[in-house]
């Protein structure tokens, strides 16, 4: 099983004022705290649902475009802790700007959902 690294509201709130104009507000405080969460999600106790780390990594970019928890830069901010939980757990990513805007339109539109934000960061892993 891949290493399990944890973080918190604060870390996407360190991400957020590292990459994006400061004081973007936050519209939804439990949106924030369920992109935060949710990588971590347990189906019982010490098992993790999202077992794969690119699993756990596109939590964050798709909580991020659909549940919108900034004002703006929700993709930003989104794909900024996507590709730094991707760095942290050793598994560098590279996106080409088009196949991330195709992506991430194509799950604003519903199309692609987090199993595809996963295959996708599996096919961006860096050599």
């Amino acid at each position: 099983m891949s290493p399990v690294i944890r973080v918190d509201v604060g870390w996407v709130l360190q991400v957020q004022s590292a990459i994006s104009p400061l004081n973007v507000p936050i519209s939804d405080w439990g949106a924030l705290g369920v992109m935060a969460d949710r990588h971590k999600f347990e189906r019982e106790r010490g098992t993790l649902y999202y077992e794969e780390i690119s699993a756990r990594a596109a939590t964050f970019l798709h909580t991020a475009l659909l549940l919108r928890p900034f004002t703006d830069y929700n993709l930003v901010i989104g794909w900024g802790c996507t590709h730094q939980y991707m760095s942290v757990s050793g598994q560098p990513v590279q996106a080409k700007d088009e196949e991330l805007y195709e992506l991430v339109r194509a799950v604003r539109a519903q199309e692609a959902d987090l199993r595809t934000i996963a295959h996708h960061l599996e096919s961006w892993r860096a050599a």
